[in-house]
Parts: C-alpha cells; sequence; structure tokens
C-alpha cells in the first residue's frame, strides 16, 4: 500500500496506458488479444517499472491478454479513480486500497460470484483484508498486501541514549518514559502526525477509541477517542517529547524521521523497507505503545478489482487470480515491495527486511490488528484531520473541540 505520507513528493507521472478501454469496450491488439487496462498508483520510475513488469508477466501467463499499466501517484489516484468510475472511462483492472473500498464500490463489480466460480480460497489470504476490501458485504478486491500499523525507531539514537529498545507489547508509560530520555538530546524523540491510518491506529493501540466503527459508520463525537487525541497532543504541550506540527503535512512525520531529528515514526511495513533503505542509521521497529483499554492497531492494504465497465469480467478475474496468486505475490514478498496479502509468502518479505526483531514485531501486532473500516466519507475525514488536528496538537485548542469541528463538517 502507498499512502501519501509514504510517497510525498513522488514523481508525478499523470496517466498513461491504452485509450479507450474504458465505457465497456474491449480493444484489441493487433495480434488479436484483448488489451486491457490496469489503474494503480505509481511512486516513481522504479514502481512504474516493477508493475509493468508483473502486467508483462501476467499477460504473458495467460497468453490471450495484453495488460497496460495507467499510472498516477497516490495521492491523485482515488480522486481521478472515482471520476472514471462514475464516467465511461473506468479500466477493467483497479486498484483498490482498503480504507478506500466503500468510495470506489459503486463502479465496482463484486467478486463474490467470480471467486466461487474459479474456486479461489480467501482462506490463503489475510482475513482482515478481505475485510478491508469488502463492503456492504460484498468483496470488491482480491488483496496483494498488508500491514498492521507498527513503531519504527532509530536503534542508534536509543543507544546514543542508554535507552533499552522496545520490545513488542511495550505500553504508553514505557514510551513516555523512553521518549523522555530521548527528549534530553535536545531534540524531540517523536513527530505528531495527522494521517488517518496512523493517528487512528496511535489512538486505537491508546485507549481503544475509534471514528470509524467496526460496521463502517462514522462516530467523529466519539469521546474515547477526543480522550485519546488529547494525550497525543500532551505528547507536545504537556510531556514536550513531541514538537509542535508546522502544518498538516501528512509526510512531516516520515521527514523528521529519516533526518534524524526524531527516535520514532508510526508507518505500516509498506514502508519499512524503503525506509531502512534512506535511513543513515539502523532502523527497529516495534509495535505502537498501549494504553489501558487499547493495545490492537489497525490493518490497512490493497488489493485489484474489476470495474462494472469491464465489458471482458471473466478474462479480468483470471488476471487478478494471477495478479494475486503464490508466484506473482511471492516475487513482490521477496523482492521487499509488498508483505504479500497471501500468508504463505509473508516469510519472504521477513527474510528479505534483514531487521531483527521484524517478525516478532509483525507476530505480535497481527495477532490483535483489525481493518480500518472504509466509508464514503473517508477521504474527506482525512482531509479534516489534516486541517484542524494541527489546533489541538498544537495546543490551540483543546482535542473534543476540534472533534466537534470535525464532526460538524461531516455529512449527517
Amino acid at each position: 500500500m502507498r499512502k501519501e505520507a509514504f510517497v510525498a513528493g513522488a514523481l508525478a507521472l499523470g496517466l498513461i496506458g491504452l485509450t479507450g478501454c474504458g465505457g465497456g469496450s474491449s480493444p484489441t491488439t493487433a495480434d488479436g488479444k484483448t488489451a486491457m487496462t490496469w489503474a494503480m498508483w505509481v511512486g516513481g520510475t522504479e514502481d512504474q517499472q516493477a508493475w509493468q513488469e508483473v502486467a508483462d508477466n501476467v499477460s504473458t501467463k495467460l497468453g490471450d491478454v495484453k495488460i497496460t499499466l495507467q499510472g498516477s501517484t497516490f495521492q491523485d489516484y482515488f480522486t481521478k479513480m472515482s471520476t472514471q468510475l462514475s464516467s465511461n472511462t473506468a479500466p477493467c483492472l483497479v486498484a483498490v486500497q482498503s480504507l478506500r473500498t466503500a468510495q470506489l464500490k459503486d463502479g465496482m463489480l463484486p467478486l463474490d460470484d467470480l471467486v466461487k466460480q474459479n474456486g479461489v480460497d480467501l482462506s490463503a489470504f489475510d482475513s482482515s483484508m478481505i475485510k478491508g476490501l469488502s463492503a456492504d458485504n460484498k468483496l470488491y478486491a482480491l488483496p496483494y498486501d498488508v500491514g498492521p500499523v507498527m513503531m519504527f525507531y532509530n536503534k542508534d539514537k536509543f543507544d546514543a541514549a542508554s535507552v533499552p529498545e522496545p520490545k513488542a507489547g511495550w505500553t504508553a508509560d514505557e514510551f513516555v518514559a523512553a521518549s523522555k530520555k530521548l527528549a534530553t538530546s535536545g531534540k524531540p524523540a517523536i513527530a505528531p502526525t495527522t494521517a488517518d491510518l496512523f493517528v487512528e491506529s496511535q489512538i486505537l493501540a491508546y485507549n481503544g477509541g475509534r471514528v470509524l466503527k467496526e460496521d463502517g459508520t462514522m462516530d467523529a463525537a466519539n469521546a474515547d477517542f477526543a480522550k485519546g487525541l488529547q494525550w497525543v497532543s500532551d505528547l507536545t504541550g504537556k510531556e514536550k517529547i513531541s514538537p509542535q506540527l508546522p502544518g498538516g503535512d501528512p509526510a512531516f512525520s516520515s521527514n523528521e524521521f529519516l533526518s534524524g531529528n526524531t527516535a520514532m515514526h508510526i508507518d505500516g511495513p509498506w514502508s519499512l523497507l524503503d525506509t531502512k533503505a534512506k535511513a543513515k542509521f539502523k532502523v527497529g521497529v516495534t509495535t505502537l505503545p498501549a494504553g489501558t483499554g487499547g493495545g490492537k492497531t489497525f490493518s490497512a492494504g490493497s488489493g485489484w478489482g474489476i470495474s462494472k465497465q469491464c465489458a471482458t469480467p471473466d478474462k479480468a478475474f483470471a488476471a487478478l487470480k494471477e495478479m494475486t496468486g503464490d508466484a506473482v505475490l511471492g516475487e513482490l514478498a521477496a523482492s521487499g515491495r509488498a508483505l504479500a496479502a497471501r500468508t504463505a509468502q509473508q516469510q519472504k518479505w521477513i527474510d528479505n527486511a534483514g531487521i531483527p526483531g521484524v517478525a516478532e514485531t509483525l507476530k505480535v501486532a497481527a495477532s490483535s490488528a483489525v481493518p480500518l473500516p472504509s466509508n464514503t466519507n473517508s477521504d474527506q475525514l482525512n482531509q479534516l484531520f489534516s486541517q484542524y488536528l494541527v489546533k489541538s496538537i498544537n495546543g490551540q485548542q483543546s482535542a473534543a473541540d476540534v472533534m466537534k469541528d470535525i464532526s460538524a463538517q461531516l455529512p449527517r
């Protein structure tokens, strides 16, 4: 999964691929194959090459189709895809993020019948992603990656401050105590975030508060969530272990971590290997700190589905089977591109990571991870978080008042 915070500053690629592949049409190539476009977010040239390789390999495997990539940056993807799905220009194959399933579902083909007809064993996939890529009790995509939200940390900073490295399952009190020792160096321990998945996971782990209920309905006035947000905000104003936010930039925490200004950062497995490659320090990983009533984390991921406009859903589903099969997901895991949604392939990603403790952390985090449900207003909620949470974190308003303001902006 690629989120704004993970691919900030990525190369804007625009849309590429075949024209006329939406609207139910099925153009053919010169050699008589069915031409099929696959819409996917792309974080740069390396990303584009990797996903195009998947398209080419699946095309070769099937023999009678030619899949072409339609790439766009993550921050543009869902606006563009919503427009395409509501018009007559949608491609056959569509990337779906679990947090945005409800947003896209009206233009997507439910896959339940095709799953049964083709004998796809859904139990081979992480169960949280089957649930996360479903809406209204219907499955809209086969998953390719999964990830419980975790805490990355700078091993060098912990060593320099003589602070023991955090173990999976550590508590909020242990986190604050360690952060205060780390902050004595003159730099904050962790930067705040306004990104929906990360701040909601941080609060879920702290006290179980949540804006999105298990059934996907939105409850922005949830009192426990407001209390959790106040705890997060107090890390800046009261505990003095987190800096003020200069704005709603979702990449702020990641940038501060990679630059060495902070010792910790909340993120997901999809960013771990990229972070390790960019960091000029040793990267460790642990679970989010658990408070009273908390301890869980949200799980998120992505998959690929079929638009209702696709004139050849059977061929499109054959492509999906290959794209989410053991061979492709095993290769993606082994290259470090994705923690595979197929649980049998996850060890390849762990082996590639080469980070001590990552297997144990994933095991502990995944054991209590729950999917963050999608809602048709999830994008709006994320935008409101970016706009309003700054006021709470920087001490301009109480968390309860900020959440009241956010609640008032959402459809009822």
